[in-house]
């Protein structure tokens, strides 16, 4: 498990760190607004989606820890497609609290 501080919130994040746990990432998962996951994958364009999620999220795009790209409050049901490279991506419970800007550093 990895400590990531973003806004002076520390959030626990697990990895997504092979095939089985990216696929299915937080679908039927409940998690607390101070969990969440972390993805590491080559550096591309994602095109995520939220089905059978039970509750939005908050989804930071990183390319080497600088912010590229974020979606807030994610609904379940949606889909989203980076407009940027990244080749790191946090998802976290939506609590409307998340307020990060393209270009921050967040230190993993």
């Amino acid at each position: 498990m990895l400590i990531v501080k973003i806004n002076n919130k520390n959030y626990k994040l697990k990895k997504a760190d092979n095939f089985i746990k990216r696929a299915f990432g937080l679908i039927f998962k409940d998690i607390n607004y101070d969990e969440g996951l972390i993805f590491y994958y080559n550096k591309r364009k994602l095109h995520i989606h939220t089905f059978f999620m039970l509750y939005p999220i908050d989804v930071v795009f990183l390319y080497n820890d600088v912010v590229v790209d974020v979606v807030y409050n994610l609904k379940p049901w949606s889909t989203y497609k980076s407009k940027e490279y990244s080749n790191k991506m946090i998802e976290i419970k939506s609590s409307g609290n998340l307020k990060v800007n393209i270009g921050d550093k967040i230190c993993i």
